[in-house]
């Protein structure tokens, strides 16, 4: 199982975005767990159990990106589900909440602090994420 810096839980409709954060990212050499990167990875695996591995053990931090679409998903509610669970567990910031908006996810209480992305381009919110990853910023 590969071991990432950072692990990313979004919806497709916001894939655009997170696509040039990870893009960003990638080129700083961190180890991002983005679904592209991983299609020869994840060919033929099961998903359901694969994913809980990967959102529950293989990052140092989930970012969760939150958006209208994002609670509507499939695929994001076990992510969010396997993330919660590591998160229960260690009581350390393990998720980062990332906000497109206002809209409430189950789980992810409004008392945790999150970064708006509201203006934010994603080489910004990229080099926010490797401040918290404690990486210099090139």
């Amino acid at each position: 199982m590969p071991s990432y810096d950072i692990v990313f839980s979004f919806a497709g409709e916001d894939r655009k975005y997170v696509e040039q954060v990870a893009d960003y990212l990638r080129a700083q050499s961190v180890k991002v767990f983005y679904d592209e990167y991983e299609q020869i990875h994840l060919w033929g695996k099961d998903l359901a159990e694969h994913l809980e591995l990967v959102y529950r053990r293989s990052g140092q931090y989930c970012v969760i990106f939150i958006s209208k679409y994002y609670v509507k998903k499939m695929w994001t509610k076990p992510e969010r589900r396997a993330a919660l669970s590591r998160a229960l567990k260690e009581q350390d910031e393990y998720i980062l909440p990332a906000r497109f908006d206002e809209t409430e996810v189950p789980g992810i209480l409004p008392t945790v602090a999150y970064i708006s992305l509201s203006g934010k381009s994603p080489i910004k919110f990229g080099k926010v994420i490797l401040e918290k990853l404690g990486k210099h910023i090139s």
